[in-house]
């Protein structure tokens, strides 16, 4: 959900419309004697609450689908994670659900996307990254295909 900023003219004309609006709604009500001009006052407020809520409103939406917006990078991590071991051959559909409900796999994958996005650090390492699984175990060979991609230059 991707929404872009509405221009100030559309504000304008939200408003404008309202605005239109109670001043036919007003004038019908002045023309036929169902009000007096006095009572018809508080409405001429109305234009500017209903342009300010919308106006909130999509400011909210905005702030929400922009926050969404940040998973971008993650979520093609992960699809490019997925598709090289997809590829790669030599993991069943069951081996997928095994990593995917091992939480030490799954605190690797978190570390390998922030080594992805951000670079190595003191804390985090290719190397460490590989060390964390027994040799031969099925989270040490996916592993070993995540640590491959990280190598890999992003562009790639």
């Amino acid at each position: 959900m991707q929404t872009k900023k509405k221009p100030l003219k559309f504000y304008l004309g939200i408003f404008a419309l309202s605005a239109a609006i109670i001043l036919g709604y007003s004038l019908y009500m002045l023309l036929t004697d169902r009000a007096e001009a006095s009572e018809l006052v508080s409405l001429w407020f109305m234009p500017f609450v209903f342009t300010l809520i919308y106006y909130v409103g999509d400011v909210i939406i905005y702030k929400i689908a922009s926050r969404k917006g940040k998973n971008n990078d993650q979520n093609e991590f992960l699809e490019m994670i997925s598709t090289k071991l997809r590829n790669n051959g030599q993991f069943l559909i069951e081996d997928f659900r095994k990593l995917q409900l091992n939480p030490k796999f799954q605190e690797s994958i978190k570390i390998a996307y922030q080594i992805w996005k951000n670079g190595e650090n003191e804390l985090w390492t290719i190397q460490k990254l590989e060390k964390r699984f027994r040799p031969q175990s099925l989270e040490a060979k996916a592993m070993e295909v995540v640590t491959n991609t990280l190598r890999e230059p992003k562009g790639k």
